[in-house]
């Protein structure tokens, strides 16, 4: 080893005379130098993200991996003395010289406000958050010394008091409060849960004064997570927490029902491209719209998934902007850290003009850049791009900049934060080296746009001193925050190393602007149930809707039913109208509709618009759903499995066509056609069931479908019958050891006999990572052994759990699946089941499951053979032929 060499990868570190050459093999021909990391300490996390089933397939590194270097390895070793700096100061503490005793967020209430009202409590990277109920109450979270730094408001931002660091965290603060105001949530990436960062969440419910412990959402090494709240009152998933992080570029997501009390298992999406500084939002429905850059070279997207059901499942990402740049770039004023490529996002939920319009804001290459995060500082230069949606996310279209372009030679702009207010306005806050001499310093700017992005109004200069540039290895951090209040403020958080006394000092900020967009205003939303179901001629029920007032808007406002079918909605109303609207939770409107007895079966969006004629005049609007049915739904035709079927499986997924107008089908499955004995039954709203326990082997089963809708209950299908297959199981509890190549064993003997024709094989396993595992079967009479799979669904499998079919004939291979279980449907094996063909079924079978990487580790649950056997034709008619 020429261990001098190694200084080309990072600092010096003694600890890197534990290399070896095939460690040095690990990195990269185009290894990034990464300043303050060690050469040995990025051989440790691409090796661990090996372990963890999330290698490190590029010569990108978390972005925080210099504060991970820190807190577990405290600075540099040279000469044989640990020169601690940053976090290592206070997790590597020198017995002779010890830090002072930090205050932690999680001690009791402190009560020492911050001087002065520009700083706040720590050093860079800050986010921001108004409470949605009381815009006087802010949080505010910044990288500081000891740990990730709490702040909070009772004044709207003017002043500030600290509640100190939160214990055992690094970095990358993001906040947001519940619906009602009453808890606050900070996420951060914590340490002291094995090997790197995990993504944790705590939550505060005195407005931010004092912390709870650490929820852990991650499992393995996590970097540049954010978290986001539901806070729309008409959707049924108000309240989740949502949060998103990256592991080895593995984008990731989970989710909390509980108000943050726990999270979901996460989900890995590994069929996605890689990539890191993701964020989230939702609109007024729930809708889940999930943003990030990807990081492949040469062809870096900005890319988009969407979740309608609350973040059980997500569909296909959509790419909304093709970049210019990749990760990160150099430029004058970051030519060490570099300014990052992240994703802001929000959602106009105002009922206005916009309402559920989708922006995203970020940095990128200017058109005058060398492209791909290659070029030199001076040579390359950064601009802001917003992109929106009017389709739920479908396609994207790229708003005007948001500041001057004619500038681009001489000016910089990067590091954008986005807000939407309630009335729709999308403000944005970011850097501008305007005023410092060769693009070097930074000043933090703001604009704001009325119509949806199509024009934005005059940069404003926020800060009152420019910034210089500071090699530090943090410069200006990765990203800012805003956030607008209910009050007609706008509050923005950034990183602020301008000089004090003569020299720079780097600490948070928080400026404060009127929202001179907003004034008052209103706001409607229906409470309660916003889908009805009924038959035509009868009544909708009554529907509550509230008409909100903001920032003392007082005037009455008239109310209408624009585009409403007066066909199948003969009566239409509104009471009061017109309606003033009150502060929350707002004035009561009762709407009562009728519908037309020939109304045809249908879905109907209903909008109830209220107009206020100004000046300025506004318009606010909300909607709910009436589902039309003309008569009883007809008979439904069942399609899966089909009648006769047989070999059927014992949990088998029943399905029929969709019926117009059903609300609901009520399924029977019975051993016999009468239906005396419903073995299991169930009322759905789709157009498929799937019984709750498992049928008997061998038997024959009856079932029917019948629909109902407001109306009432339509007639039974035709009865279908089908027999399940032979099937034997192992059940039981086998724990597999971890990063043991010996592996589990789950034994089954079969008595039967009879030679195989065909052979299935199903498996459960409850294991984390599904991806470090190799399944083996064996048939031990003729010690035929089959691989079924290595490494379930690729090595970067995180998606826990293995539910799992194999078939020869099944139409595809092993894949990781984006929620869980991770291994899951019927799935062609790695190697084909034919081997078993002409074995005899009877003799003992045996799955291995071997754990091939650290940290994870499962429990064989059940295995199950399937197969298809022989038919002795000799006996097939009761006697012996001649």
């Amino acid at each position: 080893m020429d261990y001098a060499s190694l200084r080309k990868f990072g600092p010096w570190d003694d600890r890197n005379y534990d290399l070896t050459a095939s460690d040095i093999a690990m990195l990269p021909a185009n290894d990034r130098y990464v300043p303050n990391v060690p050469v040995f300490f990025k051989v440790l996390k691409r090796k661990e993200g090996i372990a963890e089933g999330r290698p490190l397939l590029f010569e990108i590194y978390p972005r925080e991996i210099d504060k991970e270097f820190l807190t577990r390895f405290g600075g540099l070793l040279q000469n044989g003395v640990l020169n601690r700096r940053g976090l290592g100061i206070y997790s590597h503490p020198d017995p002779q010289n010890p830090p002072k005793p930090l205050q932690w967020a999680t001690d009791p209430l402190p009560n020492a406000p911050v001087e002065g009202e520009g700083p706040m409590a720590g050093d860079n990277e800050t986010g921001i958050e108004y409470n949605p109920v009381n815009p006087n109450l802010v949080i505010a979270g910044s990288n500081g010394p000891g740990g990730q730094i709490m702040n909070y408001s009772s004044d709207g931002g003017v002043t500030w008091s600290t509640a100190g660091a939160l214990p055992s965290t690094c970095c990358d603060p993001a906040s947001d409060w519940s619906s009602d105001g009453t808890v606050a949530y900070t996420a951060s990436l914590g340490s002291g849960f094995g090997s790197g960062y995990r993504t944790v969440v705590y939550r505060s419910t005195n407005n931010g004064q004092t912390w709870g412990p650490a929820v852990r959402v991650s499992n393995a090494s996590s970097d540049k997570e954010y978290i986001h709240v539901d806070h729309s009152a008409s959707s049924p998933y108000r309240d989740n927490v949502y949060a998103t992080w990256h592991e080895s570029n593995v984008m990731m997501f989970s989710r909390s029902t509980d108000r943050g009390l726990t999270f979901s298992t996460p989900l890995a999406f590994t069929a996605d491209e890689r990539g890191i500084g993701s964020d989230i939002t939702t609109d007024a429905s729930g809708r889940i719209y999930y943003a990030w850059p990807s990081i492949t070279s040469g062809s870096a997207e900005i890319w988009v998934k969407t979740s309608t059901d609350g973040g059980a499942t997500f569909g296909p990402a959509v790419m909304a902007y093709d970049l210019r740049g990749r990760f990160d770039f150099a430029i004058p004023a970051m030519e060490s850290r570099r300014a990052f490529i992240y994703i802001s996002a929000g959602v106009d939920q105002s009922g206005g003009p916009r309402n559920g319009r989708v922006y995203l804001a970020f940095t990128d290459e200017a058109p005058n850049s060398p492209g791909n995060g290659g070029g030199t500082a001076a040579a390359t230069h950064g601009w802001i791009q917003v992109v929106y949606s009017d389709n739920q996310g479908a396609t994207w279209t790229t708003a005007a900049t948001p500041h001057a372009t004619s500038d681009q030679a001489t000016v910089d702009r990067f590091h954008p934060w986005l807000d939407v207010d309630a009335t729709g306005n999308v403000h944005l806050g970011f850097y501008d080296t305007r005023h410092s001499a060769n693009r070097t310093g930074v000043d933090f700017y703001y604009v704001v746009s009325a119509d949806g992005g199509a024009s934005w109004t005059e940069e404003t200069r926020v800060s009152a001193a420019t910034s210089i540039n500071i090699t530090n290895g943090q410069e200006w951090g990765d990203y800012n925050g805003l956030s607008a209040s209910s009050a007609n403020r706008v509050a923005m958080s950034w990183t602020d190393n301008r000089l004090v006394g003569g020299s720079a000092s780097q600490r948070s900020f928080v400026g404060r602007v009127t929202n001179v967009m907003a004034g008052p205003n209103f706001g409607m939303a229906v409470t309660g149930p916003s889908t009805f179901n009924v038959c035509a001629g009868q009544p909708v029920p009554a529907v509550t809707v509230n008409a909100t007032a903001f920032s003392g808007f007082s005037s009455p406002v008239a109310l209408s039913f624009p585009g409403i079918n007066a066909a199948v909605f003969p009566s239409a109303t509104a009471t009061p109208n017109p309606v003033t609207p009150s502060a929350s939770p707002g004035a009561p409107i009762t709407v009562n509709l009728t519908t037309a007895a020939a109304a045809p079966t249908g879905t109907y969006p209903i909008t109830l618009e209220g107009t206020f004629g100004g000046p300025p005049p506004i318009t606010r609007s909300t909607s709910f759903t009436v589902n039309v049915s003309q008569g009883a739904p007809t008979a439904a035709t069942l399609t899966a499995p089909a009648d006769n079927a047989t070999s059927v499986a014992t949990m088998p997924t029943l399905t029929w066509g969709a019926i117009a107008g059903a609300s609901s089908y009520l399924v029977q499955v019975a051993t016999d056609a009468a239906f005396a004995n419903i073995v299991a039954s169930g009322t759905v709203t789709g157009n498929s069931f799937t019984p709750g326990t498992a049928l008997n082997t061998t038997t024959t089963y009856y079932w029917r479908v019948k629909a109902s809708n407001a109306c009432g209950d339509g007639g039974y299908s035709p009865v279908f019958r089908f027999t399940t297959g032979s099937i034997i199981c192992f059940n039981g509890s086998v724990a597999i050891p971890d990063n043991n190549a010996t592996g589990a064993n789950a034994d089954l003997a079969v008595a039967a006999a009879g030679t195989i024709t065909d052979l299935n094989v199903s498996v459960k396993i409850s294991h984390t990572y599904p991806g470090d595992l190799d399944l083996i079967l064996v048939h031990q009479a003729s010690s035929t052994s089959l691989t079924l799979g290595s490494r379930l669904g690729s090595s970067s499998c995180g998606m826990d759990n293995v539910d799992v079919t194999f078939d020869d004939e099944a139409p595809g291979a092993i894949t990781c699946a984006t929620t869980s279980p991770g291994i899951t449907g019927t799935v062609r094996p790695a190697n084909p089941l034919t081997a078993f063909d002409g074995k005899d079924l009877a003799s003992g079978w045996r799955l291995t499951a071997i754990d091939r990487a650290g940290q994870d580790t499962g429990t064989i649950t059940q295995f199950c053979l399937i197969p298809a056997l022989l038919v002795d034709s000799i006996f097939a008619n009761g006697f012996e032929q001649p």
